[in-house]
């Protein structure tokens, strides 16, 4: 019987063949893997790692899914980036930033969002009055001309003129609110509340025959277009004071760093006339809840970005 010796060389080489075979199949499983991958995806289509990861942290899968058929653009990422960012609007964004390119992408976000870009005119919606505290009044949602709420109540002359009528829901609040700045040495008293539909619309022509519709659009809603109609919003005052300057009185700044606790925001800032469309009102409050107020208080934005996003991002 003869006995072969092994030949080492050729099993090595054979070896080697074998594992060079399995690396380059694995290699081709691998890339092929990896072609399926969003991260292959997105570098194909022009960004770069790290433009993906910001991309793949701040969206839905099926968000990433639909950016992949658009053209890669930079200013996604850093729009992605924005805190009230709202992916809804993204093309919205992209198309406003082409006529604005001096403004700063938190700003056209913000534009966005509340929509104060488009002419009430052009775009005016119902209120959906099933969000209850939180339903959005302004020039572009309206309510019906026969709405009307159901607990509206005269208030007590202890702490409003004669004939001021409000939302029962908010009775409460308003008058823990005014006992408490009276404890503070502050006397407040509400000085307007609930108008009907047909009172806004006198009040709306009034001062549109005396100063012009321009004028007209941006001091007093047009009529369904007042939250003055849902019994949630009233102006509030210090009781027969007149100020020059009232945001620097005592009561302001009370009013400033409390109202929040009770519910109530400041409707129409000074410093969001570009958003709301109104002239700022020192005294005009609203109620949103306490949870709602607080935020909108700690995050220093108006009642429509909170709306656009908190309410009714989806």
């Amino acid at each position: 019987m003869v006995v072969r010796k092994l030949n080492y060389f050729k099993l090595s080489i054979f070896i080697i063949s074998l594992i060079a075979i399995i690396f380059g199949l694995t290699k081709l499983i691998v890339h092929f893997n990896y072609k399926k991958t969003d991260e292959y995806k997105f570098t194909s289509i022009g960004y770069s790692l790290e433009e993906f990861e910001i991309l793949n942290k701040q969206l839905k899968q099926d968000e990433l899914k639909s950016l992949l058929k658009m053209d890669y653009n930079s200013d996604i990422v850093f729009l992605v980036k924005e805190k009230y960012f709202i992916f809804k609007n993204l093309s919205l964004y992209l198309e406003y930033k082409k006529d604005n390119k001096n403004k700063d992408l938190t700003n056209i976000v913000a534009i966005i969002n509340t929509e104060a870009n488009i002419e009430w005119i052009d775009e005016s919606k119902d209120t959906d009055t099933t969000k209850n505290e939180l339903m959005l009044v302004n020039r572009l949602y309206g309510l019906k001309n026969d709405y009307e709420p159901d607990d509206i109540v005269e208030v007590s002359v202890q702490y409003a003129y004669s004939g001021v009528k409000i939302s029962s829901m908010i009775l409460d609040p308003i008058i823990e609110m005014i006992e408490d700045a009276k404890n503070s040495g502050y006397s407040l008293v509400l000085s307007d509340g609930y108008r009907s539909y047909k009172d806004q619309e006198k009040m709306f022509n009034n001062y549109k025959n005396s100063y012009g519709e321009s004028d007209a659009d941006i001091y007093v809603a047009r009529p369904g277009h007042s939250e003055y109609q849902t019994g949630l919003s009233f102006d509030i005052s210090p009781y027969n004071k007149v100020y020059d300057n009232p945001k620097n009185s005592e009561e302001y700044i009370w009013l400033e760093e409390n109202a929040y606790n009770y519910g109530f925001i400041f409707r129409f800032p000074s410093d969001k006339e570009n958003l709301t469309q109104f002239r700022a009102s020192t005294w005009r409050l609203r109620y949103v809840g306490v949870s709602a107020a607080t935020l909108i208080y700690n995050e220093k934005i108006c009642f429509e970005e909170y709306y656009a996003y908190f309410v009714d991002k989806e």
